[in-house]
């Protein structure tokens, strides 16, 4: 056998290896747990939508990706079917708390007697600010008092 072609099939082989070894590592990697990380920030819905608002770079730089504590009255409740949105402050201008479809599962009587108008506690992690949805929650827990 030709020495290149040996050398150009141990070096496709080596590739072939990392490259499925990366896309397993990727898909395999453990979730950040929210619910036990301990909250960046705590704060009302409209402290952090005025922080995002007044300048969308500077609130990125020191919110984004980090967990937040927020609190707040609920403006809209949006089931979906993966997930649950929870809308405080202003449908247009608030805080949009996604509650993933785990999440809703376990705390199903909870969320039923939630209603417009109802102050609520939530922990998330921040996913920015959004156009059509304002400041954007992830992974969002109940915040129970206990817990606090």
């Amino acid at each position: 056998m030709n020495k290149y072609l040996k050398i150009g099939l141990i070096v496709f082989g080596v590739g072939l290896l990392v490259g499925v070894g990366a896309v397993y590592y990727v898909f395999n990697m453990p979730q950040r747990n929210v619910k036990k990380e301990k909250a960046a920030f705590t704060m009302t819905a409209e402290e952090l939508f005025t922080e995002y608002s007044s300048d969308e770079t500077i609130g990125n730089e020191k919110f984004a990706d980090k967990v937040i504590q927020v609190t707040g009255e609920i403006v809209e409740i949006a089931p979906g079917e993966n997930e649950t949105t929870i809308v405080l402050l202003d449908p247009m201008e608030g805080v949009s708390c996604a509650l993933d479809s785990i999440i809703v599962a376990d705390n199903k009587e909870k969320i039923d007697k939630l209603k417009i108008g109802d102050e609520i506690t939530l922990k998330g992690k921040c996913d920015g600010i959004d156009m059509i949805m304002g400041v954007v929650l992830t992974r969002c827990y109940f915040i129970i008092k206990e817990e606090v």
